[in-house]
């Protein structure tokens, strides 16, 4: 049974509660096989309906009321026979004698039967009557006291000002009150001192970050897209939404409405927009052979986990595979609940250069204008393409074009390796190659077919002579240098020099791969034709780095003169400019060795796709590299479409259009995708060279105006929102819960469980929020104001504040939470209100102290016979710390800061390369020390001193923190910097702050960090730690000046250095102090 079933009820009790005590045991033991999901039950008997537990089944029925012992349930729960006891003998739990009993009891009584109390809309109960009618401040009081009277308990006496500031100021700010706050709290004699308080602490800006801790947790919240690359997203706009919304008081119904479908609101504002972020936290993948369908799934999925989570306190995501084993949740249920989710313009995999798409850009003013201008000027030019004429045309020109392409130069074309599928040299001179090394495979290349090279792949072609310094020639390939890394020193394409230096050669290849702006990886393109390497050699490479990772026409000609000027690079059919390294070749670099194609030095062998190679004899003209460069290509697209019927013309889409083009091409074949693209590349060439005039140069400027535009957009702040597609995916439920076994076809919609979404609402995305918040919810209102509870007395009245189906734990206070589920809609959803009215109350005012009767009757104050006590959350420790010592930056809001962590935990993990969040490198200055919630958080390595006190990693949504007590979190507050950093800042404060005299600096200090002051005793034993501390320093001024050398703050240099080391290790302790970290 859970803790709580068998507390007492609020109101004198009736028998046996079937809610509260019956159904728990059921829903453990019997629902798995009796219960909701069809698929799982035995017997066709059914324990988690009313209709099923009483239904005739065929002359008997499985309970009788009144009657326990002719009830079949009772029968089969009490025998003693394995053969027919139940649960059977194996199954995970067994029925203890007590539950047996309550089950007895309850048949016995009538066996009352009560629908799941959560399913059931919360009605605002009138107030319990009281013994003690003095207590209640407020009608929290009332229940909490009824109950407390009932189990034979009085509340604890009210704490004391300062420990009452203390813990309302933790509460609602994140932050210890300053001793100046203290002292006028306790000068202010008025009644309504407390809450002049509360109302100070609401309305600071410090109140939206800390109410936002707990949000970015459910909304699972980070910097990383998680998965094995984790590479880093931009979502701290959201954050600052959440923020200000707290700190505005928008209404809990807004503040759902917003989130969930703030993008389809009636002319929804940028911040409406920006609010939808909520449902984009989720992670995102982009590995490479990882399946986009698969992944795409997993995102909506996730959101209807979370939406479910966040607002029902329902665990819908059991209901992917088979319907719920517990809560009313049928499988197709869950896909209709997901579809309305499953609209969102998103891909599978996305997200390699930031943020994933849809997007929403948060332009400057002046950044505002330009785009506007330029989408004004876009929309001109695509007018002035009209697709079905040109479409007409396009038709028409690829059936003739074919015929009068020209063919590629044959004019001394020594070797041609087409890769179509062999490694055959079709110039006629057969110069076939050979696999000396690994496996070769064939995938869609440029023309046909290429080669993959896996960097252990080695081909050899029959040495070419002509690849010599008395002899001109040209060279061209296509390469796709699609995985190499960034920081490969050099990487071969072609070479006949076998990396020895006194043996002549030729080498093509990339040199250091290096990380460009945006996300891109660049190399410079070397040649080097050698006879003793370096002194006897010409090396030139391009002056501006290729950028790697698609397709390009490589090509270099020479003239014969051995000088390097006589080395032309060519890529795309453009001329490059050249650097010059060397230029001294006077021998022969003919080799021995074939030309080959891969390496056997791994650290340099070359990954990617190499495509149609070609040598020739003499260097060919800018007209015959243009040929090969731009119109090649055409040819190969031209014989690939031929015969395939015309669609449309594939004209360059605006970014959403473009991106709903590639969520549907991740649904074709292959074939259709390369036909799609082959047309791609044919309209583009036919508007770039063959299409009327006009045509021609109204695409030139759409392309120049597209270039201008993204070019603009990568310069401009941006978010990830939520938008709707304009031709949503079909939902289908999904067999096992796996993305390719889809089954029945279904629409968006709610759990028949619920009340059923009113009919003046759309079926979509805001419909949804709207009915989350409407009246008849029986779950919303109920679960929020738990949360609420939760973050006061660090445990919700319904304990599992993440399930409020029947395996999670009753209600503590079933009325008092329904009279606040009511009362919070009552009014109006006011965050604030609700906040003040548990602040306010008696119950929160009592002392924390624990007696001896407490322990025994309530030792999990689950009663609220005495005010709450627990250790800070880890945010607010770390805040803590900054703050008494007089680091704490106070900005609020802005990109996520990077305070210290231990070096080499993000590089441990690393996938390396282009991708950002592979390396750590801490802030400097303010940045080092802003509160906790803007800490950069990356999700397979959290925030290291937040996660050693119970920081979740974010990876889904998080109702409830654990709260464990480790020696690490000792170790952390000893030796973290930022906590050694705190210590010498509030040594350097006690010491220039407080006087010359030790016990005035402990009263000082110990007040900042507690807000109280010393007792004697303590006193006594810190002063007499400095006076040892200082003496230890002085005979060792390395260690002081090594302790205070810790952190880049600097501290005051006309103070004594041993002095403020001593001083420093007393601030310690009393940073250390158990106090200190918790809020009493």
């Amino acid at each position: 049974m859970h803790p709580t079933a068998a507390a007492p009820a609020e109101s004198a009790p009736k028998g046996v509660d079937f809610d509260r005590e019956i159904r728990p045991i059921l829903s453990d033991n019997c629902f798995a096989c009796h219960g909701p999901d069809e698929k799982q039950r035995t017997a066709g008997l059914r324990l988690d309906t009313k209709e099923g537990a009483f239904a005739d089944r065929g002359g008997y029925q499985v309970i009788v009321p009144g009657k326990a012992s002719e009830s079949k349930l009772y029968q089969k729960i009490s025998a003693k026979d394995d053969a027919v006891r139940m649960p059977p003998p194996g199954f995970e739990r067994n029925l203890t004698a007590k539950q047996i009993e309550l089950i007895r009891q309850w048949i016995d009584q009538g066996a009352k039967w009560e629908q799941q109390w959560s399913f059931v809309p919360p009605k605002q109960p009138p107030l319990p009557q009281v013994k003690d009618s003095s207590w209640p401040r407020n009608p929290i009081d009332h229940f909490i006291l009824a109950r407390l009277e009932q189990a034979g308990l009085k509340p604890s006496p009210e704490t004391d000002k300062v420990t009452l500031l203390r813990r309302a100021t933790f509460d609602l700010t994140g932050l210890p009150p300053t001793p100046a706050e203290v002292d006028a709290f306790l000068a202010d004699e008025s009644t309504d001192a407390y809450e002049k308080v509360v109302d100070r602490l609401l309305n600071s800006p410090r109140y939206g970050e800390r109410m936002a801790m707990q949000w970015l947790d459910l909304a699972r919240y980070s910097d990383s897209h998680g998965y094995h690359i984790d590479s880093l997203r931009e979502m701290w706009h959201w954050r600052d939404w959440a923020i200000d919304a707290f700190n505005r008081n928008m209404p809990f119904d807004e503040f759902t409405v917003e989130q969930l479908a703030g993008d389809l609101l009636p002319d929804a504002t940028l911040q409406q927009q920006i609010a939808t972020g909520f449902n984009r936290n989720h992670m995102i993948n982009f590995e490479g052979g990882a399946i986009p369908e698969e992944y795409q799934t997993e995102y909506v999925v996730n959101r209807v986990s979370t939406t479910s989570t966040v607002w029902m306190g329902l665990t819908m995501g059991c209901a992917r595979c088979h319907d719920h084993k517990y809560d009313p949740i049928k499988q197709k249920e869950f896909y209709q609940f997901y579809a309305f989710f499953n609209t969102i313009p998103e891909k599978g995999l996305d997200g390699q250069k930031g943020n994933a798409a849809p997007l929403l850009f948060l332009p400057s003013p002046e950044q505002q204008r330009q785009l506007d201008q330029l989408k004004d000027e876009i929309a001109a030019r695509e007018k002035a393409l009209p697709e079905k004429e040109l479409g007409v045309l396009q038709a028409k020109w690829e059936k003739t074009r074919l015929s009068t392409m020209p063919p590629p130069p044959g004019e001394g074309l020594v070797a041609h390796y087409e890769l179509e599928g062999h490694l055959a040299d079709t110039s006629g001179h057969y110069q076939h190659a050979n696999i000396v090394k690994g496996q070769v495979t064939y995938n869609p290349g440029v023309v046909g077919k290429a080669v993959e090279f896996d960097g252990e792949t080695e081909v050899e072609l029959t040495n070419t002579t002509v690849l010599d310094r008395a002899n001109s020639f040209s060279l061209g390939v296509w390469v796709n240098p699609s995985a190499i890394s960034i920081g490969t020193q050099e990487v071969m394409i072609l070479q006949t020099a076998k990396d020895s230096a006194d043996r002549p050669g030729f080498q093509l290849s990339f040199d250091e791969v290096q990380k460009l702006p945006r996300m891109k990886r660049g190399s410079h393109l070397l040649v080097r034709m050698v006879h003793h390497w370096p002194e006897d050699s010409i090396q030139i490479k391009t002056k501006d780095p290729l950028i790697l990772g698609s397709w390009m026409a490589l090509m270099l000609t020479y003239d014969g003169s051995g000088k390097a000027s006589a080395l032309k690079l060519y890529v795309d059919g453009k001329p490059q400019e050249v650097e010059v390294i060397r230029d001294n070749l006077s021998g022969s670099c003919r080799s021995s060795l074939p030309l080959q194609i891969g390496n056997g030095n791994l650290a340099r062998a070359y990954k990617g796709q190499i495509d149609d190679l070609r040598i020739y004899d003499r260097p060919l003209s800018l007209g015959e590299i243009e040929n090969l460069a731009i119109h090649l290509p055409i040819r190969a697209a031209l014989a690939g479409v031929a015969g395939k019927p015309f669609k449309e013309i594939s004209l360059p889409k605006s970014e959403e259009d473009s991106e709903e083009g590639e969520m549907e091409a991740e649904k074709e074949s292959k074939e259709e995708r390369a036909v799609k693209e082959q047309r791609v590349k044919l309209t583009d060439y036919f508007l770039t060279y063959d299409a009327p005039e006009s045509f021609r140069k109204a695409y030139a400027e759409l392309k120049s105006l597209r270039a201008r535009k993204a070019e603009l957009e990568e310069t401009i702040p941006n978010t990830m929102v939520m938008r709707e597609m304009k031709n949503p995916r079909e939902t289908f439920v999904l067999g096992r819960g796996e993305y390719s076994n889809k089954g029945e076809k279904v629409s968006a919609g709610v759990p028949a469980s619920l009340p059923p979404l009113p009919k003046e609402l759309p079926r979509n995305r805001l419909g949804l929020a709207k009915w989350l918040v409407s009246p008849s919810h029986p779950l919303t209102s109920r679960v929020v104001v738990n949360r609420y509870w939760q973050n006061y007395f660090g445990t919700g009245m319904v304990k599992t504040a993440e399930d409020f189906g029947s395996q999670g734990e009753p209600p503590s206070h079933a009325e008092l939470l329904d009279w606040l589920a009511t009362e919070f809609m009552r009014t109006g959803w006011d965050v604030k209100a609700m906040q003040r009215l548990i602040l306010t109350s008696a119950t929160y005012r009592q002392s924390s102290r624990v007696t001896p009767e407490l322990l025994e009757k309530d030792p999990e104050n689950r009663l609220l016979a005495r005010g709450p006590r627990f250790r800070l959350p880890a945010e607010t420790v770390r805040d803590s710390a900054l703050a008494i010592s007089g680091l704490l930056n106070g900005e609020i809001g802005g990109p996520s800061a990077y305070p210290y962590q231990p070096k080499g935990l993000w590089e441990e993990l690393a996938f390396g390369d282009i991708f950002s969040g592979q390396s750590y490198t801490p802030g400097s200055g303010k940045d080092l020390y802003r509160r906790s919630m803007y800490t950069v958080w990356k999700r397979t390595v959290p925030p290291p001193s937040l996660a050693t006190f119970d920081a979740p990693d974010r990876e889904k949504c998080t109702a409830r923190r654990a709260r464990t007590n480790t020696p690490l979190q000792a170790l952390v507050l000893l030796n973290d910097p930022t906590y050694v950093e705190a210590a010498r800042g509030l040594a350097q404060r006690m010491i220039t702050e407080a006087g010359r005299d030790p016990a005035q600096r402990i009263n000082f200090g110990f007040r900042l960090a507690t807000a109280r002051k010393p007792e004697p005793r303590e006193v006594a034993v810190l002063v007499q730690t400095a006076k040892q501390q200082l003496a230890e320093y002085r005979r060792h001024k390395d260690e002081a000046a090594k302790l205070l050398g810790v952190g880049e703050s600097k501290y005051d240099p006309q103070l004594d250095v041993s002095e403020l080391a001593a001083w420093t290790s007393v601030a310690s302790s009393i940073l250390n102090l158990d106090e200190t970290v918790s809020k009493e």
